[in-house]
């Protein structure tokens, strides 16, 4: 200070509520502080580095306070104010000393934390440019991916247009030689028959034999024809269903009918527990027929000699059930819907002496959905298998 009394009585007077640093060398505008005050001659001899310093601090604002009597000012270059924030021109009162101080430590603490919100919003800006950088990257790589998508989704609806074709087509040709394999075999099989009743000539005891062997050979044909047919048909769509409320207990009854030789053909018991007389089902008679006498032949041809195949016939809500099991071979858990796929034959080993081709079931399953109801199974291996075919109840009568 220009006086030393006057230094100490504002030393002690800023000390009531700041931490002072006192200090006589150079090194001292080093340190950390908030406010520089300097008296004039301090200021004229340290000027240079008072504005290296503060310059350091931009743009923080680091106030400089010059206390100094008038005579002094008029020692103080020019240069020197370019450094100074602030001037106390001695003898000052403790209230507006106390004052100076507190604005400009104000202004200072405001400073701060602009250049802490400075600092925050330069992070979120390179924040949000990273994640910008990252946006156009990743929609670089959704619009590849698009691209990609589209160009699969042209390929697999050019893949299924082409399936589609194949399938109709498949199914034109499978109707077709149907069609044409069936004249021939009835011709077989009226000839055979002709024969075998002599109106060509007798025949021998041997030759009767075989011709019976030709006409079973030529009905067993014959049906496996009718099944790629009935199949050929469902899969373009020819098949029309007439429904109607139709009595359950005669369809049952009638299925029974076409099943009992073959049942007793094979010693099997054959258990048919008939719907109420009153119960009807909105279905296609004749399809509900074959239906039921495709589930009860499959029963009969996979039950070995001595087992038993049952036809159940109940309500369940608002839908007629008709359950076929049996206590044949079964089938195991994960080929249960394997089995109303087209050409599938689970046990091919088995099934070598009960030829079909496999069609039967997803016939049936396609007639069922075709009149609103529904085929499923449950099996057991080895303890036999259970078809349930559901289907709408019909209007009382």
């Amino acid at each position: 200070m220009d006086q030393r009394e006057n230094g100490a009585l504002l030393a002690e007077e800023l000390s009531r509520d700041h931490e002072l640093l006192l200090a006589d060398s150079d090194e001292a505008l080093e340190q950390d502080f908030d406010l520089c005050i300097l008296d004039g001659r301090a200021l004229d001899r340290l000027w240079e580095l008072v504005k290296q310093r503060k310059a350091r601090e931009h743009p923080t604002f680091l106030p400089v306070l010059m206390v100094t009597s008038r005579p002094g000012v008029k020692m103080i270059t020019r240069h020197v104010w370019q450094s100074v924030d602030e001037l106390i021109i001695t003898p000052i009162e403790k209230p507006e000393l106390r004052a100076r101080v507190a604005i400009l430590l104000r202004v200072r603490g405001l400073s701060l934390a602009l250049r802490s919100r400075g600092e925050e919003a330069r992070a979120l800006a390179e924040s949000l440019a990273d994640r910008a950088r990252d946006m156009e990257a990743q929609t670089t790589q959704l619009e590849a991916q698009t691209r990609e998508l589209r160009w699969s989704a042209e390929r697999l609806a050019e893949r299924t247009l082409a399936a589609e074709e194949a399938n109709r087509v498949k199914g034109q040709f499978l109707a077709t030689m149907s069609h044409e394999l069936r004249t021939p075999l009835n011709a077989i099989g009226g000839y055979a028959e002709l024969m075998e009743m002599g109106l060509r000539g007798p025949v021998t005891a041997e030759q009767h034999a075989d011709l019976l062997r030709i006409q079973a050979s030529q009905r067993h044909l014959l049906g496996l024809i009718n099944e790629v047919l009935n199949y050929a048909k469902l899969e373009t769509g020819a098949v029309h269903f007439h429904l109607e409320n139709v009595p359950a207990r005669e369809v049952v009854a009638s299925s029974e009918s076409l099943v009992t030789p073959q049942a007793k053909a094979k010693g099997l018991l054959l258990e048919v527990t008939p719907c109420e007389e009153d119960v009807t089902v909105r279905a296609d008679a004749e399809k509900l027929l074959q239906i039921l006498a495709n589930l009860l032949s499959n029963a009969i041809k996979f039950t070995e000699r001595g087992g038993r195949v049952s036809l159940w016939c109940g309500i369940s809500g608002d839908a007629v059930l008709f359950r076929v099991s049996d206590s044949g071979i079964g089938i195991p858990t994960d080929k249960l819907e394997e089995i109303f796929e087209p050409f599938v034959q689970v046990r091919s080993d088995l099934t070598r002496t009960a030829e079909g081709t496999g069609l039967g079931l997803a016939i049936s399953r396609d007639l069922a959905r075709g009149m609103a109801g529904e085929l499923v199974a449950e099996s057991v291996p080895g303890s036999g298998s259970t078809f349930t075919l559901t289907l709408p109840s019909g209007i009382p009568r």
